[in-house]
């Protein structure tokens, strides 16, 4: 599992990037793109040589240690060097007919051997089974190349070149691994004796020359259109081919998984289970291309932009083409583990020979030519390779390596089940005796109540009093921002785009009014209760979380703007949440509200278009899907998209998988609509590291690494950007509020500082938030606000950690969306109810006490307890033990 799935983020990290550079760069660039950065990819497979095999091959048969296998590749990486280098720079004289596009590539040739050197660690990491150092090698990079492309075409005017050398030194990342990796790895167990010590330099060279038609042959693999394309069917053609490309290419991560294994495989007697990753890899490619080829029609258009409707064909003929390549690259690689490289090599030069005419002749048509050139190459190079594996003796049919048997389907039905089932358990198990809301009985379980009404009431007594009065607290705040601007979008109308001349709604406005009250009197409600219950503990940290609502007030009061009874809703309800400590699993409710916000939305925009529907100028640039950019109830598309990408991480505290999984639909099919990419990048990472973080327990450092680097872009962005028309024109907007802060910086201007007159011209708009929380925070609070506001985000990222350690990772993909969307938006730290999304969850995460494990049932009276967990459960009451109550606290009040 782990290396399909480190092989799936090869092609993910290119899908992720392709939209950006697409859109960034069009067609023609996109081709030059490919044109400049494919010859290099290519070189780091054929400047190898035949080497890299040759090195599994001796690292897999115990002739040549890790070690030297490494030495070898650092001494042969001189003159194969110095072969890439020259032989590119003679290739780039037929490539790049003008000299500036040669100059460029010659530059970018420098790179490809890294590539190489790259290639010939993975062959010996191959040949080791080292399964997680060839992970790092091939992912590392991958994951580089996603941040860094992303970023700078969303903060710079990026071009090809640049896009190119962003490509060829992100290899440097895997290089570093791959070689410690490689000295410190144990070699695997021979049979015979211990490697030795003398490297077998003959045996290499002559296995790496059998090898080396196919790896000059290598080229039709590597989608020859792409390399010679730019002369022979233009830059934009090869734009949609590239494109094609780039989804079709998807499962090939899937062949390439099974190859590695094949090849690293030591010798086994029974061969039908050797080769059982081989068959399954076939089946999963010929799903996995199916399923691509019926949603390119849609899916293209809408990922990459109008302009690439032409690339719709071709995609669907490498989709088909991508199965012959899976079943291609399992036969070639049978035939090198079995020692029939010359096989190997003639299926690959028959291939590469019948590409490069297929794709001459075919040349007028464009990118399906090349499509079409690229489906015969691998149909010609699989039927020659499996008259090869027929010569194998240990495999008795292409069978063993292509179709499944009945026990691949049982252990494919085992799996599917064991990872249905890991998705179905949900985050908060029942509530235990540390929630202050209620004590856990362990004593016999009582029957079930009879009827609906009695189990909601005990529903109800579970969750005890402060879970159902905060989730109400969130009710009445979702209620108050929908409610209220749905009736006065219908009554007023939508104003005018990027307009403070909001029409008034005397109905709005009481019904607005009606729900702040409501929240204001619920809250204080809990405060007193909680408070006269108990005597809560850790003063300091509801002090952190009050901290920067009253900063931002203060200032407010010093510049003569007087709050409204609005301002205390977030301090009252951060003090009930203190009080009453609900468990972290009422912040479900936000991904309820979320399902039923983008269900509303829809059928809003369904219904009355007009109304929720952005289109025209105020739509800008971006793609409008179905009539325009879907707002529902909200003024802009975007600040709709953040509302859902924050209620994405909550989704995942439901209980009920058709609930759950509905919820999630409904959101992520309404962040489409919205074009919000900011919004739809921060979704997709928590969906993605939820998976990662249900298939693979206890490993939350990607989502605090995400965090951590979302967190970076906030602090950073704004004060390296010096281009005004950066970010959408945000470069503008964060120069001239950080320089108005430098005026007050300790206090800052108060929250009603962007209605002051003379502010919209410095920030060319009318806006009302500073689009980066930081400059937000800085500019309405100063560092008063934004100190306990860092506190309390840190607070609660080692509160979410806790809980994602525990089984309950919504907490903390909860940061990670917020500080992904952070960098660029701001409107969702309103201090007014319509930042209850922000707001509440972060106070919520860092003071409220988590749901803990189902307590043990309690020994019997007379017995004596055998172990201090035991000794911590009497008279049928489940307590924590002092060490984990101690360990809790700890992690609670850092």
């Amino acid at each position: 599992m782990s290396a399909s799935l480190a092989n799936l983020l090869i092609p993910i990290s290119g899908l992720l990037i392709s939209p950006f550079l697409s859109r960034e760069l069009g067609p023609e660039g996109r081709g030059l793109y490919a044109a400049l950065t494919l010859p290099i990819v290519v070189w780091g497979w054929i400047g190898t040589y035949g080497l890299q095999d040759a090195l599994s091959y001796h690292v897999r048969q115990g002739r040549l240690s890790s070690r030297a296998a490494a030495r070898f590749s650092l001494v042969a990486m001189v003159p194969l060097s110095v072969l890439a280098v020259g032989l590119l720079a003679v290739i780039g004289l037929l490539l790049f007919p003008e000299a500036a596009q040669y100059r460029q590539f010659l530059i970018l040739a420098l790179c490809a051997p890294l590539h190489v050197l790259a290639n010939l660690f993975i062959g010996a990491l191959t040949g080791n089974s080292d399964i997680r150092g060839l992970n790092l090698v091939k992912t590392l990079p991958a994951l580089v190349r996603t941040g860094v492309v992303i970023v700078a075409c969303l903060a710079f005017d990026l071009n090809a070149y640049q896009a190119g050398l962003i490509f060829g030194a992100s290899v440097l990342a895997g290089l570093v691994f791959g070689l410690v990796r490689l000295w410190a790895a144990p070699d695997p167990p021979v049979q015979d004796a211990a490697p030795p010590k003398s490297v077998p330099t003959g045996s290499l060279i002559r296995y790496a020359l059998a090898c080396l038609p196919g790896v000059l042959a290598a080229v039709s693999s590597a989608r020859l259109g792409q390399i010679v394309g730019l002369p022979l069917i233009g830059a934009r053609e090869l734009g949609y081919y590239a494109v094609a490309v780039s989804v079709a290419e998807i499962p090939m991560v899937i062949a390439t998984a099974a190859r590695s294994m094949l090849m690293g495989r030591q010798a086994s007697g029974d061969t039908r289970a050797a080769t059982q990753v081989a068959r399954l890899a076939v089946l999963a490619s010929v799903v996995a291309c199916g399923l691509l080829a019926v949603s390119a029609g849609f899916a293209v258009p809408l990922f990459f932009g109008a302009d690439f409707a032409p690339a719709v064909v071709p995609t669907i003929i490498l989709c088909a083409a991508t199965v012959l390549y899976a079943c291609m690259t399992i036969y070639t690689a049978a035939l090198l583990a079995y020692n029939r490289p010359a096989w190997s090599s003639a299926a690959l030069v028959a291939g590469s020979v019948v590409g490069v005419v297929a794709l001459l002749v075919l040349a007028p048509l464009g990118a399906i030519g090349a499509a079409v050139a690229s489906f015969a190459s691998y149909a010609i190079t699989m039927i020659i390779a499996a008259l090869g594996v027929g010569r194998v003796p240990a495999l008795r049919s292409l069978r063993m390596l292509t179709v499944p048997y009945d026990d691949d389907i049982r252990l494919i039905k085992e799996k599917t089940a064991g990872m249905v089932g890991v998705l179905r358990r949900t985050g908060p198990p029942p509530a235990g005796p540390d929630d202050v809301s209620g004590t856990v009985e362990t004593e016999a379980a009582a029957p079930p109540p009879a009827s609906r009404l009695a189990r909601i009431v005990a529903t109800g007594r579970r969750l005890g009093v402060g879970t159902l009065g905060v989730g109400a607290l969130i009710i009445l705040a979702w209620l108050r921002v929908v409610s209220s601007q749905t009736m006065q979008l219908v009554t007023a109308g939508r104003p005018a785009f990027n307009s403070r001349e909001v029409p008034s709604s005397p109905v709005g406005d009481i019904i607005g009014d009606g729900f702040t009250l409501l929240f204001l009197l619920l809250a204080a409600g809990l405060a007193v209760h909680g408070l006269r219950r108990r005597r809560p503990a850790g003063y300091p940290w509801i002090a952190v979380a009050l901290g920067a609502l009253l900063a931002i007030e203060l200032a407010g009061i010093l510049r003569g703007q007087m709050p409204g009874a609005v301002a205390a809703a977030f301090p009252l309800a951060a003090i009930a949440i203190w009080a009453q400590r609900p468990q972290v699993a009422v912040l479900g409710t936000i991904g309820v509200l979320g399902g039923l916000t983008a269900l509303g939305s829809m059928f809003f925009a369904a219904v009355r278009p007009d109304l929720a529907l952005l289109s025209g100028a105020a739509a800008g640039d971006k793609r409008v899907l179905l009539g325009g950019l879907l707002t529902g109830p909200y003024l802009h598309s975007n600040v709709l998209g953040l509302a859902l990408a924050l209620s994405v991480a909550f989704v995942f505290c439901l209980r009920r998988p058709a609930v759950r999984w509905s919820c999630l639909v409904l959101i992520l099919g309404a962040l489409v609509w919205t074009g919000s990419r900011t919004s739809q990048l921060a979704a997709v990472a928590v969906v993605v590291l939820y998976l990662v973080m249900r298939l693979l327990p206890g490993r939350s450092w990607p989502a605090s690494a995400a965090v951590a680097a979302g967190a970076l872009l906030v602090v950073v962005v704004p004060w390296i950007t010096s281009d005004p028309e950066s970010f959408s024109k945000r470069g503008q907007i964060w120069a001239a509020l950080l320089e108005r802060w430098t005026e007050s910086p300790i206090v800052g201007w108060g929250p009603k500082v962007f209605q002051e007159p003379g502010l919209a011209a410095d920030l060319g708009g009318q806006f009302n938030h500073g689009h980066n929380v930081m400059v937000q925070l800085l500019v309405i609070g100063g560092l008063l606000a934004l100190v306990p506001f860092a506190l309390l985000c840190f607070v609660a990222w080692r509160r979410s950690v806790v809980l994602a350690a525990g089984g309950q990772p919504a907490a903390l993909l909860f940061l990670v969306a917020f500080s992904q969307v952070s960098w660029l938006e701001a409107s969702h730290v309103a201090t007014t109810l319509t930042g209850y999304v922000t707001w509440l969850p972060l106070v919520a995460i860092a003071l409220a006490t988590p749901a803990s494990p189902p307590a043990r049932p309690a020994s019997p009276p007379l017995a004596a307890p055998t172990s201090p967990a035991q000794a911590t459960t009497a008279r049928g009451i489940a307590r924590v033990p002092a060490a984990a109550e101690h360990v809790e606290q700890r992690a609670f009040l850092p």
